[in-house]
């Protein structure tokens, strides 16, 4: 009897900690001052560093395209004035969450194109995994590519959202913190998030 009592309460708990995980929408001001900033504001690109060989990824490197919460509605309302287009940002467009889009090595081959495919992130406060974030929703961007010979390959690149509590957790003293993504069970790539990059961010 005792455990059924407890039933409610630890359903009630567990709801508590969703939704205190669950990110915030942006209020109507901040999304106005968002859409009214400079272009390219709360946005960077990072781009891999060294992790794998140039050549070995001719068609694309891979990359994290990173978006604050204001980062990402600046950069709809940029693409929507270019295609003349109202701007009308969807409900997930406004959520406070850092964004990221990550996208894996691309190459030509002999065999025809080949390309990495990402299907998890998560970020990290470093490399041992001290604290690590995982997203509160992802979804795949496909991706496909094709030779002059008529040979294709398709892959899929990973839209990522991040808490913002989550991501002040394993940002280190100086501010920075990890990006690790992955194919499955098998890690890719570590990128960091450095000072620089923070700077651009405006965080």
């Amino acid at each position: 009897m005792r455990s059924l009592l407890l039933l409610p309460s630890l359903a009630f708990l567990m709801l508590s900690r969703a939704l205190g995980q669950s990110p915030d929408y942006l209020s109507t001001a901040e999304v106005a001052a968002a859409v009214a900033a400079p272009p390219n504001t709360g946005f960077v690109l990072i781009e891999d560093a060294g992790f794998a060989t140039p050549s070995l990824c001719q068609a694309q490197m891979p990359s994290e395209t990173v978006f604050t919460p204001e980062g990402w509605l600046n950069a709809l309302s940029q693409a929507a004035k270019q295609q003349y287009l109202p701007f009308k940002p969807g409900p997930d467009d406004t959520l406070r969450v850092l964004r990221i889009i990550s996208k894996g090595c691309a190459n030509g081959t002999a065999a025809g194109p080949s390309c990495e495919s990402i299907t998890r992130v998560a970020l990290l406060a470093d490399k041992s995994g001290s604290f690590v974030a995982e997203a509160v929703k992802q979804y795949p961007m496909a991706q496909s590519w094709q030779n002059g010979y008529g040979a294709t390959a398709s892959c899929s690149a990973l839209v990522s959202l991040f808490s913002m509590k989550d991501v002040a957790r394993v940002r280190k003293s100086n501010g920075e913190f990890l990006i690790a993504t992955f194919d499955g069970a098998t890690p890719l790539k570590v990128y960091t998030v450095k000072e620089k990059h923070l700077r651009k961010l405006g965080m």
